[in-house]
């Protein structure tokens, strides 16, 4: 005899010699035969939310248990599957399959799904929360086709298929429409009733449009759909529209790099009217032999837009190429010493004009110089000699013109100061010759209002003569007065001691009786 010890939940399962299977639960001591082969297994010792499923090898069928709980297995039962029964969430569902009968079910949660022993389970799906605006086109196993709008909480069946998931309306207004397929017919249709826009199940949107708003001085191009070109002016009534369908917009690529290579590009489909600037850089070379590398600047404006559509695909392109070929051909009969005196001279002198580019739809207005320079190293050296000693003499001219003006300015100021000066002069002549004049008037009439009181009717009968005498002494005695005002002194010599009082000067010998 043979014996095995088994614990708790343990089972020797024992195969006897003749092929016979029999368990044996533990926990104890179990005897068998010599001959007997055994397996010591454990018992299934299940949680809660765990499952097993045996399979029973002598019928074919199968169980499910479901924790918790401890299951014995008999001697012709095997564990084939098992695991953690699916926890669903509220917002989740799974797939169920039954391996029996090939029904399809959907399990919702929240729930904790216990599997059945034939059932299979799809990967956890999401249960789909739709809004307002949002909507889904589910297709059915026959191909039918329906639209579930929100607001709603959606399972779609076992064997429906969401096509491209969650899809939000349209909401359409002033500056949107909705350009619509009806799948059913073929037909393109133009939407633009406002609202939100959700479509039917045979209703396929192809595009959301924006309505194209032109300012005063822009031009918009489309094609038709029997390829006519249809322009549209800013200034027009229709400044602003939807595309129609089977309508196409014409748009160019214009070259943005400074050497205009279409190494780079803008897409272009609002035609500006506006004049602008546009810089261009290029190589030309001069009669001397001498490379030079330009810059320019072109001030150029779209003048007619369908001459532009229809005669070039890159204007500023084909702007630039023109002038550079008619630049080279120009600078190529001159010398690098007469482009240096006269380079806008020349440059615009061979591109304005040119009716190339109205023939195009655009205006070359002026053509500006940026800077320029040569190619090679060495000769740029020497023209930066030749500029900065150009440059040098033209200040020099204009710091000896500045000298000139501030030397004729002083001159000038001079010349105006001697003028007021003369003026001065004549002035206070005039005004000295005036107060003469005043005081003479003023002596004269003192003189006489002296002889009409002495000799007049009035007159104190005295001579004319002596009179005249009289006057004098009296002026005699104001210079005499005023003489002692001051620190003037009188000299007076011996032959004058014999002076009447008064007189200044000496008095002849008829006078000396002193009137």
């Amino acid at each position: 005899m043979c014996f095995s010890c088994l614990e708790e939940n343990e089972q020797l399962l024992i195969t006897s010699c003749s092929g016979e299977r029999s368990v044996e639960n533990g926990p104890g001591i179990v005897c068998y035969g010599p001959c007997s082969s055994t397996e010591q297994r454990g018992a299934l010792v299940l949680g809660t939310g765990e499952y097993a499923v045996i399979m029973n090898d002598e019928f074919g069928s199968k169980r499910s248990v479901y924790g918790p709980t401890v299951e014995w297995m008999t001697e012709r039962e095997v564990k084939v599957d098992g695991g953690e029964c699916p926890k669903l969430t509220g917002q989740q569902y799974i797939t169920v399959t039954d391996g029996e009968t090939g029904n399809v079910r959907n399990v919702t949660g929240p729930t904790l799904f216990k599997p059945g022993p034939y059932e299979e389970i799809s990967e956890f799906k999401r249960v789909y929360n739709l809004s307002k605006n949002e909507y889904l086109r589910i297709k059915d196993q026959e191909g039918q086709v329906r639209i579930e709008v929100g607001e709603q909480r959606v399972v779609p069946d076992p064997l429906e298929e969401v096509m491209g998931g969650v899809q939000k309306g349209v909401n359409i207004d002033d500056h949107h429409c909705v350009l619509v397929r009806n799948i059913d017919t073929g037909s393109l249709v133009q939407i633009s009733k406002q609202g939100l826009f959700v479509p039917s199940k045979y209703q396929e949107i192809v595009q959301v449009q924006e309505k194209i708003i032109l300012e005063e001085y822009q031009t918009v191009v489309y094609k038709d759909k029997t390829g006519k070109f249809i322009y549209v002016r800013g200034d027009s009534e229709l400044r602003d529209f939807f595309l129609p369908p089977f309508c196409e917009i014409v748009k160019q690529e214009w070259s943005t790099d400074l050497r205009k290579e279409h190494t780079s590009s803008e897409v272009m489909w609002k035609f500006d009217r506006r004049p602008s600037y546009m810089n261009y850089e290029f190589n030309c070379r001069t009669v001397d032999n001498v490379e030079l590398e330009v810059d320019v600047s072109f001030f150029w404006a779209i003048i007619d837009v369908p001459l532009l559509v229809e005669k070039t695909a890159d204007a500023p392109g084909d702007t630039c190429t023109h002038a550079r070929s008619k630049i080279i051909q120009e600078v190529s009969r001159i010398k690098l010493l007469d482009f240096l005196e006269r380079f806008n001279e020349i440059i615009r002198g061979a591109c304005v004009g040119d009716t190339f580019y109205q023939e195009r739809g655009v205006d070359l207005l002026s053509v500006e110089v940026l800077r320029f320079k040569c190619a090679s190293k060495e000769t740029d050296l020497i023209l930066q000699d030749i500029i900065k000693e150009t440059a040098d003499r033209l200040k020099k001219k204009e710091r000896q013109k500045g000298e000139n003006e501030v030397a004729l300015s002083r001159l000038s100021g001079e010349i105006e100061e001697e003028k007021m000066k003369k003026e001065l002069i004549e002035l206070k002549k005039s005004h000295l010759k005036t107060e003469a004049r005043i005081e003479g008037e003023a002596e004269g009439n003192k003189l006489v209002a002296f002889m009409e009181r002495t000799t007049g009717k009035e007159a104190i009968s005295i001579d004319t003569d002596k009179a005249i005498k009289m006057y004098l002494m009296l002026r005699k005695l104001d210079s005499v007065e005023a003489l002692s005002r001051g620190n003037n002194q009188l000299m007076i010599t011996p032959n004058d001691v014999n002076l009447s009082v008064g007189q200044i000067f000496p008095t002849s010998k008829e006078d000396k009786s002193g009137f």
